[in-house]
């Protein structure tokens, strides 16, 4: 019994680890790659700040080069991400039971979960409004929630080598629901 829970708590000291990592590689990685982009137009300032007419146009256009806020491309984080996460559940839910390739695509399958997750609440997450109805944007946000909780239950139940079997099943459902929204 001590056994199986000091190999719990060390499976969810890894799972956290993977977890951070994989998210501060994925925030990171176009940064380093330089391909930084502007933000958004809805972070971008109003008109309301623009200068006075009076002003003349090349102190307008040196306002308007120097960009405001800068950010990762957290956009292609959330897309590369979330397929890879999809494939990595596929591969886990292939590959069956007790074979290290399991395990290793199951905890991989959490962290881009996870990665997923939050880039997607960090790029879109002002735009989700569930009092909308079931928009094609609310489908895919509330089953991407849905998706990363699952995939993180799982690989804690896997890493503990608990059965796992029905909670995969939900979440291979949940990580291919965000996907089929958007394609079909």
């Amino acid at each position: 019994m001590l056994m199986k829970r000091e190999a719990r708590l060390m499976g969810c000291k890894r799972l956290v680890w993977m977890v951070l990592v994989t998210m501060i590689l994925g925030f990171s990685t176009p940064a380093l790659a330089g391909s930084w982009k502007q933000a958004p137009a809805f972070l971008s300032a109003s008109d309301a700040s623009a200068l006075s007419e009076e002003e003349d146009a090349a102190a307008r256009d040196e306002y308007y080069s120097t960009p405001l806020f800068y950010m990762p491309d957290v956009y292609e984080t959330h897309r590369i991400s979330g397929y890879g996460a999809v494939a990595l559940t596929i591969l886990a839910m292939v590959t069956g039971d007790d074979s290290s390739l399991h395990k290793v695509s199951g905890v991989a399958a959490a962290a881009f979960g996870v990665a997923a997750g939050a880039s997607g609440h960090i790029a879109y997450g002002e735009g989700i409004d569930f009092r909308e109805g079931m928009t094609r944007e609310n489908i895919h946000a509330g089953s991407g929630y849905l998706a990363t909780a699952a995939l993180i239950l799982t690989g804690v139940l896997g890493v503990a080598d608990e059965k796992h079997s029905g909670v995969g099943g939900v979440a291979t459902a949940a990580v291919i629901v965000p996907v089929a929204v958007f394609t079909f």
